[in-house]
């Protein structure tokens, strides 16, 4: 039984991801680190009986960076249209996450 030289179409991965794949993912994984860091200091926090960054700081950042990986999972896998607009919500999620609980 002879194996095939290569793939099928369908198992085909480009080798490239392109920029906005990329930018997505380097952004995916700054939200997740940034929601663990965030999560290690209220933990911190109840340790030493003083206040943290509290139950919407530590939920939000959780949430956005769980929604991320999901969004960049799609990212990632998908193409054409729908690669580039789930690297665009990757883009809108984290400005938004840095906005409304960092800079606002």
């Amino acid at each position: 039984m002879a194996l095939a030289a290569e793939p099928p179409a369908a198992l085909r991965r480009t080798p490239h991801g392109g920029f906005g794949r990329e930018l997505a993912g380097a952004l995916t994984v700054g939200l997740s680190v940034l929601a663990i860091v965030v999560l290690v200091f209220q933990i911190l926090a109840w340790i030493r009986d003083v206040p943290g960054p509290g139950a919407a700081m530590v939920g939000g950042h959780l949430g956005a960076a769980v929604l991320a990986v999901l969004v960049q999972r799609v990212a990632d896998r998908a193409t054409g249209w729908l690669a580039a607009v789930a690297a665009v919500a990757v883009v809108v999620i984290t400005g938004t996450t840095m906005w409304l609980l960092w800079w606002a």
